[in-house]
Parts: structure tokens; C-alpha cells; sequence
């Protein structure tokens, strides 16, 4: 799911909340990307890992704390409520 679109045609959101989402969609759209590992490309499992781990870790927290920053507004919230919560528990690379 891709919110960067829904963030160009709604309203405006802080520029830390775009930057979260930005980020977020790149780490979902990689979490997507994992497959079985390919014989004829060993490499390409640890790159898409490598990839995972360098835009994905941190996005737990900030997601808390944007959550927390931005209680009681309720378009921020409605845009932060689309993101899954604890992936990184679910990234045992």
C-alpha cells in the first residue's frame, strides 16, 4: 500500500510525517520484494535484506513517537494509521 500518493492529493502533512511516509513505503514495498532464494543469483536475497534493513529499521519507534507528537490531529492520524505497527519484530534477517 502506497500512501506517498493520498499525501500529494489530500491535504498537507508536517514535513516529518512526509518524510516517515516516504521512508515507510520504500521499507514496505522491499518487505514485499522478499522471495525464495534464486539459484542463478545467490546475492540477490542479501541485497534486498541489506535494503530492508537500512530503510526499515527505526520505523517502528518513529511511528510511535509520530503518533505521539501528532495525537489529536486527526488527518496526521488517519495517514499514520494505514502503517502496520512492529515490523521489525517480524525481521528476523
Amino acid at each position: 500500500m502506497s500512501n506517498s500518493c493520498e499525501t500529494e492529493n489530500n491535504e498537507s502533512v508536517p514535513a516529518d510525517v512526509s518524510s516517515y511516509i516516504k521512508s515507510r513505503d520504500n521499507c514496505d514495498s522491499l518487505r514485499g520484494d522478499i522471495s525464495e532464494p534464486n539459484p542463478a543469483d545467490p546475492g540477490n536475497l542479501d541485497r534486498v535484506i541489506s535494503d530492508i534493513n537500512k530503510y526499515c529499521k527505526g520505523t517502528d519507534q518513529k511511528l510511535k513517537q509520530l503518533k505521539e507528537k501528532y495525537s489529536g490531529n486527526e488527518s496526521v492520524e488517519k495517514f499514520l494509521s494505514t502503517y502496520q505497527e512492529n515490523i521489525e519484530a517480524d525481521m528476523s534477517f
